[in-house]
């Protein structure tokens, strides 16, 4: 069964979309992706995370798409995300093995936001997960939850069932 993806970028937060210049760089840009629960961009599962973050707290609303417009901006250098944050704003969130690999999930950090994600195959970056965090470390639920993401995806990718959804008018 097919697992459908949206690709994230300006039109996402409602900009006008940037001209592609990835062919003049030397670098090629990295390219997010998150998770729909159906098969069009309305049904994007991080972006209802963000809505739910600003609906329960405008500050973490605001933190959130602060945060993801820096990492729109910063994935498309297609350097690794990590070089643009200093290490309390990004590091290794949580690691695990699976398919025989350890998976590092990563986050950056806006205010109470976390925005979890991990380095797939290919230049992709899987958006896992959005959420505020006002206590350290991780509970074992929030940790199973983040591992089922990524397994999802990685399942979806080695079964060739990953298909990418843009917005409307791309």
């Amino acid at each position: 069964m097919s697992a459908h993806f949206l690709e994230i970028n300006e039109r996402t937060l409602g900009k006008p979309a940037v001209a592609n210049a990835s062919a003049s760089r030397a670098i090629a840009p990295w390219k997010l992706l998150a998770r729909c629960s159906g098969t069009t961009a309305d049904s994007c599962v991080l972006i209802d995370r963000l809505k739910a973050l600003g609906a329960s707290n405008k500050e973490d609303g605001k933190a959130a798409l602060s945060a993801l417009s820096k990492l729109i901006t910063v994935a498309g250098t297609g350097q690794p995300i990590e070089n643009f944050y200093d290490k309390k704003q990004s590091h290794p969130l949580h690691e695990f093995v699976y398919k025989g690999r350890t998976r590092v999930i990563w986050r950056i950090r806006k205010n109470d936001v976390r925005i979890a994600f991990y380095y797939a195959e290919g230049k992709i970056i899987f958006l896992v997960d959005a959420f505020a965090k006002r206590k350290g470390k991780l509970t074992k639920g929030e940790k199973k939850q983040l591992e089922d993401e990524v397994k999802a995806y990685i399942d979806a990718e080695d079964d060739q069932q990953l298909v990418v959804i843009s917005h409307q008018g791309e």
